[in-house]
């Protein structure tokens, strides 16, 4: 089969390998569709623990074609996706509902190979009926899974007032579960114009530039404030906007190395919940839900559908700033998907 394949930081090779067989609990999918993540890019750079060569992609979708002696809930033909965290639910953290936090955990795409390749195994309990969803859509189900995480741990309250910084596809997600959780209202900051406009047309009720939005004051007014771009000078900025008692969500992920500087009396004084979301926690099948109800629009945010011989040309392009919005590849062909 066809994969690409991180050699080592900063070099990616579309050649070919073996099939891999799935084990006894483990389904063989053909992968229908992988969309390109930021962790991708981080382990392209070097950024991100593994190690090389790896074939990278863990937000995919595709369709059985073979199953584990012990398999029993798919069969062959049968359209789905993954929960690419594959948990041994035997340690303490599995034990106390904290498997994000697995201390044996195994990542589709980042511990073993992954997506980015006509074929890929995972294990039979992290997979997922997607029958009635396109490949596309199925493929965007992950980023979903940790957007209704997100909003789990910050807590949206009825009637809401919501502000997000970022309009790319993990913000606009987040624009259009917002209101589906019950937020008053949406306003969306971002640079580029054009995201504006979609995130205006997928629900956000207000859109700024960072320019714009600074003019308007509205400091202490928002319940929740979510970060979607992962920059601490953007984020050092955001709090002032949290109303008292209110929440950040910090989605977007910084550097592993950066800081913020905060007023731990500001933080004590006007009751503010500072909240991490890591990964996703049993929320792919919400997810699926919600991409099946059609209430989420996932197709919109897809901006680029190239086959897997331009993988090793877009990530450099990623890499030098050119990133758009989502990039889905196609390993076995785009017609259709």
């Amino acid at each position: 089969m066809k994969a690409f394949f991180i050699e080592k930081p900063r070099e990616g090779i579309v050649r070919d390998t073996e099939i891999p067989v799935p084990a006894e609990d483990e389904i063989l999918l053909e992968v229908k569709a992988a969309g390109v993540c930021g962790t991708d890019v981080h382990i392209y750079k070097g950024e991100y623990f593994g190690s090389y060569p790896r074939i990278p992609g863990h937000e995919f979708s595709g369709v059985v074609a073979g199953i584990g002696e012990k398999v029993t809930k798919f069969k062959v033909g049968q359209q789905v996706a993954a929960d690419p965290n594959i948990f041994c639910e035997a340690c303490d953290s599995c034990k106390e509902n904290r498997q994000n936090f697995c201390l044996d955990m195994d990542v589709v795409g980042v511990k073993r190979h992954g997506a980015f390749a006509q074929y890929l195994t995972v294990p039979e309990r992290c997979v997922f009926d997607v029958s009635g969803l396109t490949f596309t859509e199925a493929s965007m189900v992950e980023p979903l899974s940790c957007v209704v995480y997100g909003q789990e741990k910050a807590g949206i309250p009825l009637g809401a007032s919501v502000l997000i910084f970022g309009a790319g596809p993990i913000g606009l997600m987040h624009v259009q579960l917002a209101g589906i959780n019950g937020a008053a209202s949406v306003t969306v900051v971002d640079l580029f114009e054009d995201k504006l406009a979609l995130a205006k047309k997928l629900g956000a009720d207000h859109t700024y530039t960072p320019a714009e939005f600074e003019k308007l004051g509205l400091v202490n007014s928002f319940e929740v404030v979510i970060d979607c771009t992962g920059v601490p000078r953007v984020i050092e900025g955001e709090i002032k906007y949290v109303k008292d008692s209110g929440t950040i969500l910090f989605f977007g992920v910084c550097p592993d190395n950066s800081s913020i500087t905060i007023n731990p009396y500001e933080v004590f004084k006007r009751e503010l919940k500072l909240c991490g979301s890591f990964a996703l926690k049993k929320t792919f099948g919400k997810a699926v839900a919600l991409a099946k109800s059609g209430k989420i629009n996932l197709i919109d945010l897809v901006d680029k559908k190239l086959l897997l011989e331009e993988a090793p040309e877009l990530f450099e392009d990623i890499v030098s700033g050119n990133s758009g919005l989502k990039t889905v590849f196609y390993p076995n062909g785009i017609e259709g998907y």
